[in-house]
């Protein structure tokens, strides 16, 4: 995922290019972060007694004059983007300084993307190409393209869950991931993929259930001020809250984007490279990898692999516990059922972190869009004149982006303690049980805070 940063030596892999050194000791910002969320656990509990304490309604319309046209013209600039990444891959320069398919996948879209739907709303619902090209060849067959197949409900959202897997594979580990033709055939087969579930489960299941992407954009939009379903403004957060339930799939969906992003971070630590080396020194393991890769399989990439599949699990068992631990002292509902009643309250938490953790990544790989909007294929063209822009990676300081960090983890956190609060209320009914419940949740929560800031801080003093 950082490779457009990596391109530059004199970067670090979250844009601090130049030293900084913490103005506190790192263990004195991570306890103070605890700390915090654990004050907010008691202000919450002390004045929020009723339920619902969140309205989840989108309570004013927006009305916005030719909004019907904005909204098709914006998904035929969607779709002529998506088609103009695809043709630079294949058909461009194979530098991926050169070619816009690489800043335009892993920067402008996962990052850019994501951000604008944390922060607005689930714009890729409109605006999602692969949906607009198959809702306009529904539209030219007269809606006979579908075989309306029955969605099995014991798959739920299983097959997202495997794509996202994927896709993070694809970002975190995969090796060629910046070479453009070999991206450009990676965003073809899913999208043949997506195009193929449309096709026989029909759109909308299968977007509400097989498109990782419409789910993940899904999720992190259920945080934003907009509902793009009603057109209408809500409280930011509030569609977390909603009285939803949701499949055991989902829960693993939620804490698979959670981990995967994490993992990302933790690619950048010293603990993650004296792992590796561990496991390399390892006589048995190191006839292993050895094994492997005389068939071609890169000894860091299995490692990595391992890695990145572990994570999920870890984070599904730490979260698997605490809600066991929420059933044991309450002595209501299951494990499951409390699992998928609370795991959209978890989405503040990553929010927060995607958004300190990529924060560097915009600012700075981002401007790489600027000169490739003028020359996408590579072939010397300036079509806005933009074609000389200079990347400045010390665009920011490292003050901004760890103080940035560091609120935005605190109080992502925040949110997600209050949500868990309004849902435990509507759940176990009464205020004694709903503070019982949120004690392992709390556990969790300062356990990840603390986790997550260490983790952003490696780059700097690790």
């Amino acid at each position: 995922m950082l490779a457009l940063l990596a391109w530059a030596a004199p970067a670090a892999a979250h844009g601090f290019g130049q030293r900084f050194d913490l103005p506190l000791p790192l263990w004195l910002w991570v306890t103070g972060a605890g700390a915090t969320i654990v004050l907010s656990f008691a202000i919450v509990a002390l004045f929020v007694r009723e339920s619902p304490p969140v309205d989840t309604r989108a309570r004013l319309a927006l009305r916005i004059p030719g909004l019907g046209w904005i909204a098709g013209a914006a998904r035929a600039v969607s779709v002529a983007l998506f088609l103009i990444a695809l043709l630079a891959g294949f058909f461009g320069a194979q530098d991926p300084y050169r070619n816009i398919i690489v800043t335009m996948v892993w920067v402008a879209w996962w990052v850019g993307f994501a951000f604008a739907c944390a922060l607005i709303g689930n714009l890729w619902r409109p605006l999602n190409p692969l949906a607009v090209l198959f809702g306009w060849a529904e539209r030219a067959t007269r809606g006979r393209l579908s075989l309306r197949l029955r969605y099995p409900p014991s798959l739920g959202v299983w097959p997202a869950v495997v794509l996202f897997f994927c896709f993070a594979w694809a970002e975190l580990v995969w090796r060629d991931k910046d070479v453009p033709v070999y991206l450009a055939r990676t965003v073809l087969v899913y999208s043949v993929l997506a195009w193929a579930g449309m096709l026989a489960f029909g759109r909308e299941a299968w977007l509400e259930r097989g498109e990782a992407f419409s789910l993940a954009f899904g999720i992190l939009g259920r945080f934003g001020p907009v509902d793009t379903r009603e057109g209408a403004l809500r409280f930011p957060g509030a569609g977390l809250a909603e009285a939803v339930r949701v499949p055991f799939s989902f829960v693993v969906f939620v804490l698979l984007m959670l981990a995967t992003v994490t993992f990302d971070g933790f690619l950048e630590t010293p603990l993650h490279q004296a792992l590796a080396t561990r496991v390399q020194s390892s006589p048995a393991l190191a006839r292993l990898l050895f094994r492997l890769s005389e068939f071609g399989v890169d000894e860091d990439a299995i490692i990595s692999t391992v890695a990145l599949i572990a994570f999920p699990l870890l984070f599904l068992a730490a979260y698997w516990l605490a809600s066991w631990a929420m059933v044991a002292m309450t002595g209501k509902s299951t494990v499951i059922e409390v699992a998928c009643a609370f795991v959209l309250t978890l989405v503040p938490i990553a929010v927060a972190y995607h958004l300190s953790h990529y924060f560097s990544l915009l600012v700075t790989a981002g401007q790489f869009i600027i000169p490739l909007a003028s020359d996408p294929f590579g072939y010397g063209w300036n079509l806005f004149g933009t074609a000389g822009y200079k990347v400045n990676l010390a665009i920011a300081s490292p003050y901004v982006f760890w103080y940035g960090a560091v609120t935005l983890v605190v109080v992502g956190h925040v949110i997600a303690v209050y949500l868990a609060h309004a849902v435990a209320l509507r759940e176990f009914g009464s205020r004694r049980l709903a503070l019982l419940s949120q004690v392992p949740m709390l556990a969790l929560m300062v356990g990840y805070t603390m986790l997550s800031l260490w983790i952003l801080a490696q780059p700097i003093v690790g």
